[in-house]
């Protein structure tokens, strides 16, 4: 699959879940979001739904690779056996950029995805260790039948995130039903459970810093 920049013209994005994500114009580029804010209508912290630029694999590895996130990640990790679950969520929202896989945003929510990337993020939380998260990085990147984009461990290290380019064999699907078809494949392939709530195409996606993170070597330009 091509990662040649395309020019083409967004469009706006049929409303309803069974949409056909698929027919819009194609990018290899994505939304970077930024961090949450504090919400005074919501009354808690939320995500940024105004996007800030469009960036790309090689920029997203090269962040993840820096140490940019390493100080709240490691602070997040510590907090792991004291914080609340709520704590946590807070935390990551506050001091995590985030990105949406899935395309170009003119706003945060389904319907501002103007123009759909070939990619899809993979969820996989909950691991017993970061020695297990490591593990299932390693699989997923050796599977023959998806292409691994990027793949990193979670900010709370007991995750694994697996970005893929959209198999030929799913790319007729709207967005929901190639998130659950892949899952579908994974459970089947490798006995791991998908996080189901990532199949909402404005999914955001958090930034740590992990200096293992895999980067397909075909986005990897040498100067």
């Amino acid at each position: 699959m091509s990662t040649k920049k395309q020019t083409t013209t967004a469009q706006s994005l049929p409303s309803g879940d069974t949409a056909s994500y698929i027919t819009l114009p194609k990018t290899t580029q994505f939304t970077f979001f930024g961090r949450g804010h504090w919400s005074k209508s919501a009354q808690k912290y939320v995500p940024s739904t105004k996007p800030i630029m469009n960036v790309d694999i090689p920029w997203v590895g090269s962040y993840i690779i820096s140490e940019r996130a390493k100080p709240q990640t490691l602070e997040l990790r510590q907090m792991m056996g004291t914080a609340t679950e709520q704590q946590l969520r807070d935390y990551k929202l506050l001091q995590f950029d985030a990105v949406a896989a899935a395309g170009i945003f003119s706003y945060g929510n389904a319907s501002g995805l103007t123009i759909r990337s070939p990619y899809i993020a993979l969820d996989f939380d909950d691991l017993e260790s970061t020695k297990v998260a490591r593990e299932i990085q390693h699989t997923l990147i050796a599977d023959k039948n998806v292409e691994t984009a990027l793949c990193f461990v979670s900010p709370k290290g007991l995750g694994c995130k697996w970005w893929v380019e959209v198999p030929e064999w799913c790319q007729n699907m709207t967005f929901a039903e190639q998130y659950a078809t892949l899952s579908r494949y994974i459970g089947y392939e490798y006995g791991v459970l998908v996080d189901s709530t990532g199949s909402n195409v404005n999914r955001l996606c958090f930034l740590p810093y992990d200096p293992l993170c895999y980067i397909n070597p075909k986005y990897i330009t040498i100067k």
